[in-house]
């Protein structure tokens, strides 16, 4: 498809890989709604970029609800959904507490799905949409102190499989990407300590290009899962 035709809806979309995605698609000509769960944050992106913004928590099915619906009405022929919305935690098993492995599978997990499911039916009924979950390498290797989180993403990918054969038949295309690490607050959010910035590593309009060219691609083919990683970190 072609950039200036894609109205997107990018969930996570006030900061880091969703910010940077929603702001690649919009300087191309398309559209974008970015979702976030900060009020204050999602408002000054929006203003930023010129994207429309809802406030949504994608783990409360009714704010999803509402969220797709609002898309749908406020975005010109809407064809295009980026899961992006997701964090994680740092906790070694033994640390690990039952909600927060609750808490971060209702949002990257299920979160992810109730979207997916709200955005597929409209979807359907156009014969047309595309729909990006944003993964990561930890969906592909488990590391020390990120079972919460991988698993969370092991899971995503296993859905991402389940859409790709149920819609594919409507023409929509599901497609994963699972970048390595990124320089974005990911990791201050995870309670990590802040690192100075580094030019061997990624950034975010690093993911925001390859997802672009993932939906640049022409919708006779799709491009199923990506991985993308620093070529040189130090």
């Amino acid at each position: 498809m072609e950039l200036s035709d894609i109205n997107a809806l990018i969930t996570g979309g006030s900061a880091g890989l969703g910010k940077a995605t929603a702001k690649m698609i919009i300087d191309n000509g398309g559209t974008a709604v970015i979702a976030a769960r900060g009020k204050e944050r999602l408002q000054e992106t929006a203003d930023e970029i010129g994207a429309l913004p809802i406030q949504c928590d994608v783990s409360k099915e009714e704010e999803v609800i509402a969220l797709v619906k609002q898309s749908i009405d406020n975005l010109n022929n809407y064809n295009v959904l980026i899961n992006n919305a997701g964090y994680g935690g740092s906790d070694k098993l033994v640390d690990l507490a039952t909600q927060d492995m609750m808490d971060q599978f209702r949002t990257n997990t299920v979160g992810a799905m109730m979207v997916a499911r709200e955005s597929a039916k409209h979807f359907i009924k156009e014969s047309y949409g595309n729909i990006i979950n944003v993964s990561s390498s930890s969906g592909k290797r488990g590391a020390p102190g990120a079972t919460a989180y991988t698993a969370s993403k092991f899971a995503l990918g296993g859905m991402t499989e389940c859409w790709r054969a149920e819609l594919r038949p409507h023409n929509i295309r599901v497609m994963q990407i699972n970048p390595s690490e990124v320089q974005t607050g990911f990791s201050e959010n995870a309670g990590r300590d802040p690192q100075p910035f580094n030019e061997t590593k990624l950034v975010a309009d690093d993911i925001a290009q390859t997802i672009c060219s993932m939906l640049a691609l022409p919708d006779r083919g799709f491009i199923t899962e990506t991985s993308v990683w620093a070529t040189n970190p130090q």
